[in-house]
């Protein structure tokens, strides 16, 4: 079994009393909170006039990196198919947009991953920041819209369901 599709099973596998682990779109929401507490700990890093140890950055570089691939990853498989797959036209379309669009953040957000790493930041303390406030306005602004537009659309297929 592929490691995706052994996620993909975890994600929604029966437990010994019938139930699921954790539905789809409570492990958005939960995703969401998770991503959000990570942007705001980033954000507070980077308010401070000099870089904190590289291994306390490190780690929670790497922590927020792992939650939001995997975050994607599942919107992929859960999320986008759902909404793009749906009869209802404009639940289809803001699906497909969504993920359009995600398109181009996921790629800025992998380079300015791969441009920051210790001695790049350690160079470049201030260009760290900067370039960091940018990419977590753009992700918290998505954050946001997600929350507000797609999952209430997610909500609305499990309810019909």
């Amino acid at each position: 079994m592929t490691r995706g599709r052994f996620i993909r099973r975890a994600l929604v596998a029966p437990l010994s009393h019938g139930t699921c682990l954790m539905s789809e779109l409570a492990r958005l929401r939960d995703d969401h909170l998770t991503l959000g507490r990570l942007f705001r700990r980033l954000g507070d890093v980077i308010e401070q006039q000099d870089p904190p140890p590289q291994v306390e950055l490190f780690e929670l570089r790497r922590e927020l990196v792992s939650t939001l691939l995997a975050h994607l990853k599942l919107e992929d498989w859960a999320l986008y198919p759902r909404l793009i797959g749906s009869a209802d036209p404009t639940i289809s379309a803001t699906g497909q947009w969504f993920k359009d669009e995600m398109g181009g953040l996921a790629p800025a957000f992998l380079a300015y991953s791969e441009k920051w790493n210790a001695g790049t930041i350690d160079a470049d303390w201030a260009g760290y920041c900067r370039d960091t406030r940018g990419i977590l306005d753009a992700l918290r602004n998505r954050l946001a819209r997600e929350n507000r537009e797609l999952l209430p659309l997610l909500e609305r297929l499990d309810r019909a369901a």
